[in-house]
């Protein structure tokens, strides 16, 4: 077997594996009561805000394309978006949406370069919005979690990302990498590399595009905190929301990490292992992560839909895109 097909197994086991504890540890009684007591009318409000998510995602993202001169409507993008999502929920991570994202950005027009830089700043922005919503909610705490000393190593991680963001926003440290990688192994996958590394630093000339798109990343966060603190309530739960404020943005940036098939088990994992910090139940933290990712994968599967109907249109005529000078 080779290096992939190894690699693969390894984060099916883990997936697997984690499912199964849960599955195993859980009352499906108590399950079943929470399921039967649930507030429907809240969790319908729910599945519209997961609408307004997917439409704040592809309008961020529409910021930093637009930035770059590439002209494409909402509408079409939001499709995009839509079949990104879909393909995400049999690929190893998070990052395989963006993959999808970047293709499909790329069929609609000639700019490869700048569709997937647009994906991966879309990315990075995501990233720190997660970071700074997690490090503001853990600072104003006060002591709520002080015994848990889970604020070291939330303020820690935000510290090292930074850190690694400082050398990677460098012209130098692009310079340092196609220099250091000119005569190594897969010469042409690192050029690929070191090329959309310095396509994602020409957003550095479009500070007003990036301030947006992350202000509207921001908001995105908010919505998916929100989310979850809305089913938590449906189930008669009753949790104070600054802990959704705190550990959500950490989940969402522990599942970018491709550790396990599509986020499985790890999701439900992490959600189990923070909440139980403060006296959620295994069946609670269970009910609420299975119901967010269910009706999470009832709007993804409009994607694919859209995968279907619209997978045969995306060579576009000349009139429907339109590229014009990028504007510092």
């Amino acid at each position: 077997m080779n290096k992939k097909t190894i690699f693969i197994i390894i984060k099916a086991i883990i997936s697997i594996s984690l499912l199964t504890y849960i599955i195993i540890s859980i009352d499906w009684n108590e399950v079943a009561n929470n399921l039967r007591s649930a507030n429907f009318l809240l969790l319908s409000a729910v599945f519209l805000l997961y609408i307004l998510e997917q439409v704040e995602l592809t309008y961020k993202w529409n910021i930093l394309i637009g930035a770059r001169g590439i002209t494409i409507s909402l509408f079409r993008l939001i499709i995009i978006n839509s079949i990104g999502s879909f393909w995400g929920l049999f690929l190893p991570s998070s990052v395989g949406t963006d993959v999808v994202r970047g293709y499909y950005l790329t069929k609609n027009n000639s700019e490869k370069s700048i569709s997937v830089s647009s994906v991966f700043a879309d990315r990075i922005l995501s990233m720190f919005s997660l970071l700074l919503l997690g490090v503001i909610f853990m600072t104003i705490s006060g002591d709520l979690l002080s015994k848990f000393n889970v604020r070291t190593y939330i303020i820690s991680l935000a510290v090292g990302v930074t850190i690694l963001f400082y050398f990677f926003q460098k012209e130098k440290t692009a310079y340092f990498l196609k220099e250091k990688l000119k005569s190594v192994r897969y010469k042409k996958f690192f050029d690929l590399l070191v090329k959309l590394h310095f396509s994602i630093l020409e957003y550095k000339k479009y500070p007003k595009a990036l301030l947006a798109s992350f202000f509207v990343s921001l908001l995105v966060q908010v919505t998916r905190v929100v989310i979850y603190y809305i089913v938590t309530i449906s189930y008669n739960i009753h949790v104070p929301i600054i802990y959704f404020f705190i550990f959500v943005p950490v989940i969402m940036i522990i599942l970018m990490i491709p550790i396990s098939i599509g986020g499985l088990g790890v999701r439900e994992g992490t959600f189990i292992g923070f909440f139980s910090l403060i006296g959620m139940s295994i069946n609670e933290a269970v009910i609420i992560s299975f119901t967010t990712t269910l009706m999470n994968t009832l709007i993804i599967l409009l994607g694919g839909i859209a995968y279907l109907f619209y997978s045969s249109s995306f060579n576009l005529k000349e009139k429907e895109i339109s590229l014009k000078n990028p504007q510092g």
